[in-house]
């Protein structure tokens, strides 16, 4: 019940502000600034993108089974929103120690988690065989990207292969001890070396009683724990730091929002770049949010009149929610949503980095 978990988590933490299909946006990663930055207010960065395959029908039969089983119940504040209910609290507190909730780091890294494991997975099998003299197998990737990455990372090792396979196993070995035995045991059984195939999504799912979604979730809570003490301890894991050192996976800007900030940078204002770039001002409205959230040293300054700061800091402390018709309703009418939701971006921004 990882997924369940993971869904229950989310729902405490918006706390009624958001319909629950922002929830499955921010499970599934899709990549708007409302749903990256509910991750940011409602801290959790952590599940962003964890699941990108999840079908949304699926997702309503586990709210379904939620709801049969009373761990929530529809808000009536809210329509389309739901809380927690004392079960679903006591079932979450007595759970969370086994989602692995403090190993995942979806947002930084739901682009390069899996390009990570695809690199390890396909170079593994490749110098486990070859090392043995066979040279004709069907790789476990079929990405023509991952293939050339580790085509080209083999020829330049191919001289060390006795070194390297000392040395990433002694490296995994390290890793793997900082795992769950479960954590590891799905890990190690993934893999694929010479005349051995990994184990599939649903052999391991019968092997260790789990659903394959729970068993994916299994795998990328591993994967970005993996990343995260690699990119930790760089010096402790020489040779896996080389299959993602151009991975780092940081907070990076969507293309479109540093093409905006190149050009605020240059003198243009808000109504310049719509103009110049053919878009609408709200869409660089949205760019300006994600700058702010990115970047604690972008002035937000000059896109509020005086007071305006203030009036909104004490309309959301007034309101006790970060709901922006909730905020809207409290500051005068020359408020606009966009100047509401470059302030929360500012102070959550200067909150991750205190």
């Amino acid at each position: 019940m990882i997924l369940e978990g993971l869904i229950l988590h989310s729902i405490s933490q918006i706390r009624e502000e958001r319909t629950i299909s922002s929830i499955y946006h921010l499970l599934s990663g899709k990549k708007s600034i409302q749903t990256v930055q509910d991750a940011h207010i409602y801290s959790l960065e952590p599940l962003f993108g964890v699941y990108k395959r999840l079908d949304k029908r699926f997702f309503y039969e586990v709210l379904e089974y939620l709801l049969s089983l009373r761990y929530i119940q529809v808000s009536s504040k809210r329509e389309s929103a739901y809380l927690l209910t004392k079960e679903g609290e006591s079932w979450l507190h007595n759970s969370r120690s086994s989602l692995g909730l403090e190993k995942l780091n979806g947002l930084k890294y739901h682009e390069t988690g899996q390009v990570f494991l695809e690199r390890l997975t396909l170079f593994i099998q490749t110098l486990t065989n070859t090392r043995n003299g066979h040279f004709s197998f069907i790789p476990v990737v079929d990405k023509p990207s991952i293939e050339a990455w580790v085509k080209s990372f083999y020829q330049r090792t191919r001289n060390r292969e006795i070194e390297m396979l000392e040395e990433m196993y002694k490296e995994l070995y390290q890793l793997l001890h900082r795992l769950t035995d479960e954590e590891a045991g799905i890990f190690t059984d993934r893999l694929s070396g010479y005349k051995r195939y990994g184990m599939s999504l649903d052999q391991l799912a019968n092997k260790y009683s789990l659903c394959t979604v729970d068993v994916h979730l299994r795998l990328t809570t591993v994967t970005h724990h993996l990343m995260d003490l690699v990119l930790r301890e760089p010096h402790e894991f020489p040779v896996l730091h080389l299959f993602l050192r151009d991975l780092k996976g940081e907070h990076v800007l969507s293309n479109s929002a540093a093409v905006t900030y190149r050009l605020l940078k240059n003198g243009l204002d808000i109504s310049q770049i719509a103009v110049k770039r053919n878009l609408k001002e709200n869409t660089i409205h949205d760019h300006i949010v994600e700058i702010a959230l990115h970047h604690q040293d972008f002035c937000i300054d000059i896109y509020f009149n005086t007071g305006e700061k203030e009036e909104i800091t004490q309309a959301i402390r007034k309101a006790g929610s970060h709901r922006l018709k909730d905020i809207k309703q409290l500051v005068n009418d020359e408020i606009s949503y966009f100047k509401i939701r470059l302030l929360i971006a500012r102070e959550k921004t200067i909150r991750n980095e205190a």
